[in-house]
């Protein structure tokens, strides 16, 4: 005999059904013990809910289906995840050059320091089971894992059980297929101008292209530049290298914490801790260095303005045909003369204010000898803290005064072995000094040398062997 009471189940065996499908000559509802039967036969066996069944069997519709068991699925895992703490599509763009006008300081979101997040991975989290309504468990799916070493490049650490990326030093993120790069080297492609703006890095920025007026760059390391710096601010903590030149407009100032290299310079100020090699020419500039200063190619000039080396001064030319004041200047660090000139202005001015302090004291303690009891308290005032001035200035000057003589011994010492050299002519009006001695030329001198000499400087032929 074909049951009247059926169970349906869903593909998902998370639901059962009861359906009643009344039978021909029989007028008689579901009964319960059909029901249970069918449960059984089917074997239900979790979620079944009594109230259903009771509703069921008091309120069926013929031939459609009641809910009467419900299973628990499981619940859903979580697969990892990787958070970048930066816009990775604009890294790419980034990284790829092609840039818009309006995007040329893109370049600044990337920037980090040591230690400084690039990424985080998010652990996976396991699902959790459920059961059918046959009383089977249901797995969940199994997460999926992700890892940060796949991102890992150079100058970056895995930390925190690898769930941390971060930066082991300051530089630029720079992409390397999936690899995340800090690199040292920030690359400009094109004219560093105001749509990159100012420039701060704490590696080297090479620029791949012109320094346009009134830009500032600044990097801990080095500065490389492939075409003109025109009245722009540049300062390295190491080497500088223009491989066009500078066309100052006197405005440009570039600072070197080593050399500087430059093609050509005109109406600049240059000052390096160590040398600044000139290819052509330096004109009508302002030119500072702790050891040498060489113009190497053609022409080779200096023309117009100062320049100043603790050690060597060399050019092909020095001097103006065009009334440019020259001075060249050696043996004295910038440095070192900067510091002197500014101990002696800050000694003289001490012993100014001393002489001025004790005539005031010298007054007022005539004054209170004679009034007694009647000198007033604000004179009283007075003279304490002149007499506390006085004391602070003797105590400052003697330390002031020990500087300014190391400083002049140094000096001393470094003039030894100082030279100017004019390869080929040395021209009229070009003043020099070696150390505290100045010459000045009323006439061309050719392939000459200066030097200081028991105290004076002296005047010699150059040849190219040194001799």
């Amino acid at each position: 005999m074909e049951r009247r009471v059926e169970i349906i189940v869903d593909a998902q065996k998370m639901n059962a059904f009861l359906v009643f499908h009344p039978q021909e000559g029989d007028n008689r509802g579901p009964q319960k013990s059909e029901v249970e039967e069918a449960i059984h036969a089917q074997n239900i066996r979790f979620g079944i809910k009594e109230e259903k069944i009771t509703a069921f069997l008091s309120a069926y519709i013929p031939d459609v289906p009641y809910l009467f068991a419900r299973g628990v699925p499981s619940e859903s895992c979580q697969d990892a995840d990787i958070v970048f703490n930066f816009d990775l599509d604009q890294l790419k763009v980034f990284c790829s050059g092609k840039l818009a006008h309006t995007d040329k300081n893109l370049y600044r979101n990337f920037i980090v320091k040591k230690g400084a997040l690039i990424a985080k991975k998010i652990p996976p989290v396991e699902g959790k089971a459920g059961t059918d309504v046959f009383g089977s468990e249901v797995h969940p799916k199994v997460p999926k894992d992700k890892s940060l070493v796949i991102y890992k490049g150079k100058n970056t650490a895995l930390i925190d059980s690898d769930l941390r990326l971060v930066s082991e030093g300051e530089g630029i993120l720079q992409l390397d297929g999936e690899r995340i790069n800090v690199d040292t080297i920030l690359f400009v492609h094109g004219n560093a101008d105001v749509g990159i703006g100012n420039i701060e890095f704490e590696g080297s920025v090479i620029i791949e292209g012109m320094v346009m007026p009134g830009m500032v760059i600044k990097a801990r390391e080095d500065i490389k530049v492939s075409d003109i710096v025109e009245g722009a601010t540049l300062i390295a903590g190491r080497d500088i290298e223009i491989e066009a030149g500078v066309k100052g407009r006197s405005k440009a100032f570039i600072s070197a914490g080593r050399d500087v290299k430059v093609k050509f310079v005109e109406n600049a100020e240059l000052e390096a801790k160590r040398d600044i090699i000139i290819a052509n020419a330096v004109v009508n500039s302002t030119v500072r260095s702790k050891r040498d200063v060489i113009a190497v190619g053609e022409p080779g000039g200096i023309i117009g303005g100062s320049v100043s080396a603790g050690h060597v001064v060399e050019a092909n030319e020095i001097g103006s045909d065009m009334n440019l004041k020259t001075s060249v200047e050696v043996g004295i660090d910038p440095d070192m003369r900067q510091r002197a000139a500014l101990l002696r202005s800050q000694i003289s001015l001490n012993m100014d204010n001393l002489n001025k302090l004790t005539q005031i004291v010298k007054k007022l303690r005539e004054l209170r000898n004679a009034l007694g009891d009647k000198f007033p308290s604000e004179k009283i005032e007075y003279l304490v803290k002149s007499i506390n001035a006085i004391n602070n200035l003797n105590a400052e000057t003697p330390g002031l005064q020990s500087e300014l003589e190391d400083i002049e011994g140094k000096i001393s010492d470094s003039s030894i072995g100082s030279k100017i050299i004019a390869r080929k002519v040395m021209k009229p009006g070009t003043e020099v000094a070696i150390r505290d001695r100045k010459f000045y030329a009323t006439k061309a001198y050719e392939k000459v040398m200066l030097v200081l000499e028991e105290g004076e400087i002296r005047l010699g032929g150059y040849r190219p062997d040194g001799s």
